[in-house]
């Protein structure tokens, strides 16, 4: 296997120097908006709760300024601009007699508020393809779990937001809706497989967005794309009308539904309403003491034969981060657990256990089950419905290639080890802060040769940690870049204090309009 990555980083490498002859063009740019669209989700729903602004205004300004940015990032696959306002004038109708703003804040937090959506969670009457040709013109019959939550909170969905196909890449690119671009430099992937709603978050398009993650799917959209993305808990929140769905305990463990938005405070209050059913006391309304913290830091996984190396204005964004804390007196030491050198063993060998995984090149006719192999062949002479993305992790895990049962023991193993070692050095009270990826966005022709390099959120995902990316500003390119903070399991609390003071330390979201 690494010897197939090291030719696969040959061809990344000259990839790299061709695309970058070609795109000497300046890219598209995205015009900077009203004032109105800086506002956080928390002080909007409270503006609104005092009657300060109208719903009504707030949600069609969104769906104006939504359809503004997504002639140029194609971020939306499908809308309810129309129902979305009408509800909204409904809230102002309810808000002048029926509710007052105390008893919204403590029941409805979220009231008037508009909110966007991943194409994968069901929205009644929008598209739920999974992003799959094969399923054209699907449409949710109900909502979601997670979005019925959401509306019972208050919020107003007004779109559905583009994914690869079946979620299972690292770049928003499908044969269905086609290619979302990275605002801040329309050359580069938005990453996957949440990389609509970042996009469209990164821009002041949406206001807070929800997405999913396995492996990495709402913290890479994030770090390319400039904003806040959770990964919370496992299993705290219901995951029900996800698409594709599976039942599997280690699926389970692994996936998590988690909120995008632009300010840690949207985070606080989108996870404070999504985990509103959860039976863990998560104690999110107890401060935090960052004085009784312990900050471990990871600059970088040091380099093995076939993975990249993080780039140094990477590290230093760890170093930065951790260095803040050192000099507020908050213990803060290197991380002592060696995650090499079976990291991606470790990973693929995680996603190959699971089982009764749904097909990934999925038939029109649903007794029948497509062979990758064949897909693939299809593909050299376009004529396959699927991207090879698809097509090559369809393959992976129907062959397990290249892994026999006893290796799959064996890393299986290494990785309970590894969990275990986390535990107990995070514990109640500690954190870990390293790369959510190796680099700023990639050139998004280039994101087929990336997969084995997303460790870094990867590996937390299987090990079954929440981690949050929190931004950090922009590189010398104009490039989001920042960082992930890691904590054990059902201590979000941790997560969430310390994006807030990164957040106003390093100043989070920076608009890609600011650059022009």
């Amino acid at each position: 296997m690494r010897t197939l990555l090291f030719i696969m980083n040959i061809m990344y490498y000259i990839s790299y120097w061709i695309l970058s002859f070609i795109y000497r063009k300046k890219p598209l740019k995205i015009s900077q908006p009203d004032p109105l669209f800086t506002i956080s989700a928390t002080k909007l729903a409270k503006m609104i709760r005092q009657r300060e602004i109208e719903s009504y205004q707030v949600v069609y300004a969104y769906t104006e300024r939504i359809k503004e940015v997504n002639r140029v990032l194609n971020a939306v696959v499908d809308n309810r601009y129309g129902p979305a306002i009408i509800e909204a004038k409904i809230c102002d109708e309810q808000l002048a007699g029926k509710f007052d703003a105390e008893t919204l804040e403590k029941e409805k937090p979220l009231y008037g508020v508009p909110i966007t959506i991943k194409e994968c969670y069901a929205v009644k009457g929008a598209s739920y393809t999974g992003c799959s040709l094969t399923r054209k013109g699907v449409k949710a019959t109900a909502d979601s779990a997670v979005v019925e939550l959401l509306r019972n909170a208050g919020a107003i969905p007004l779109c559905v937001t583009n994914t690869p196909e079946m979620c299972s890449n690292l770049d928003t690119s499908n044969r269905l809706y086609g290619n979302t671009l990275n605002p801040y430099d329309t050359r580069y992937s938005p990453g996957g497989s949440s990389g609509g709603e970042a996009a469209l978050l990164a821009t002041g398009a949406s206001l807070i967005g929800i997405g999913s993650d396995l492996l990495g799917s709402i913290r890479l959209p994030a770090h390319f794309c400039g904003v806040f993305g959770y990964r919370p808990t496992s299993k705290m929140i219901s995951i029900e009308g996800c698409f594709p769905y599976c039942e599997d305990k280690l699926f389970q463990s692994c996936f998590s539904v988690g909120p995008l938005a632009r300010y840690a405070e949207d985070i606080e209050l989108l996870i404070k309403v999504m985990t509103s059913k959860c039976n863990h006391d998560l104690r999110l309304t107890v401060p935090v003491d960052l004085k009784q913290l312990k900050v471990y830091y990871l600059p970088k996984i040091d380099n093995s034969y076939g993975i990249r190396p993080t780039l140094p204005e990477i590290e230093q964004c760890v170093l930065k981060a951790a260095n803040h804390f050192n000099e507020r007196g908050i213990h803060t030491k290197k991380l002592p657990i060696n995650l090499q050198p079976t990291i991606i063993e470790m990973v693929m060998t995680s996603l190959l256990t699971i089982k009764d995984l749904p097909p990934l090149v999925l038939s029109n006719d649903p007794k029948v089950q497509k062979n990758s192999i064949m897909e693939a062949i299809k593909a050299l002479f376009g004529l396959s419905q699927h991207t090879s993305a698809t097509i090559f992790f369809s393959f992976l895990l129907q062959t397990h290639f290249p892994f026999t049962k006893s290796d799959i023991s064996y890393y299986t193993q290494q990785r309970e080890q590894i969990r275990q070692k986390l535990l107990d050095l995070l514990g109640e009270n500690d954190v870990l802060i390293c790369p959510t990826y190796r680099s700023p966005a990639i050139f998004q022709k280039l994101m087929c040769f990336e997969f084995v390099n997303a460790m870094y959120t990867s590996v937390f995902s299987v090990l079954g940690f929440p981690a949050l990316h929190v931004p950090m500003g922009l590189n010398h390119e104009g490039l989001p870049i920042g960082v992930q903070v890691v904590v054990a399991p059902y201590q979000d609390r941790l997560c969430l204090a310390v994006a807030k003071e990164l957040e106003r330390a390093f100043g989070g979201w920076t608009p890609p309009f600011c650059q022009q």
